[in-house]
């Protein structure tokens, strides 16, 4: 198992450790565990793309902690705003959409294609929304229930963005099958 691999996993384990932190009312140790999964997941690209690790199985643990995160932030969020709700059915709605058409996708691929920029730009905003909700008990929370709906917008346009990503993606692959030929192209991605 490579690094960039084992650096994922453990991504994976640090969002029940800031629920917990959070729970607890200990929002330094929290705060610590966010910055800790979000400079291991800077950590793991960057190990991955320089030392040529970049593995199917780190394109799909990735996103995995990615989304592990967010939701254990919007749980801990819901004790600031109820607005939080519609948030986090949004985004379970969109992972597991995306996280069935991903399957399907590498089913009939054989790949797993990496992040858009639009899924970074909400993935920044989630971030960004949800450390104020928690962190700046100061805001006010008509601002934090602003910020939830703009993450609401952007998760629904994902949802959109990704899945006629998918339908290029298959549409390609039945063309080179056709003519006989299935690798990824240079530059396509999910």
């Amino acid at each position: 198992m490579s690094i960039p691999n084992i650096i994922s996993i453990s991504r994976i384990f640090l969002a029940p450790l800031f629920i917990y932190f959070y729970s607890c009312g200990n929002l330094l140790g929290a705060m610590g565990a966010l910055l800790l999964s979000a400079a291991s997941d800077v950590l793991d690209g960057a190990i991955a793309r320089r030392c040529n690790m970049e593995t199917e199985l780190g394109r799909a643990l990735d996103p995995i902690a990615d989304k592990l995160i967010q939701a254990a932030m919007m749980l801990c969020a819901l004790s600031r705003t109820p607005s939080v709700w519609l948030l986090l059915g949004l985004h379970l709605l969109r992972e597991l959409s995306l996280g069935a058409m991903s399957l399907y996708v590498l089913r009939i691929t054989g790949h797993v294609y990496g992040a858009k920029w639009y899924g970074k730009l909400c993935t920044a905003c989630i971030y960004l929304v949800m450390v104020c909700a928690l962190a700046l008990p100061q805001v006010p929370v008509h601002w934090v229930d602003a910020g939830v709906m703009l993450c609401g917008v952007l998760v629904a346009f994902c949802l959109c963005a990704y899945m006629i990503n998918f339908q290029r993606i298959l549409l390609r692959h039945s063309r080179k099958e056709a003519e006989g030929w299935t690798g990824p192209s240079a530059g396509e991605g999910f």
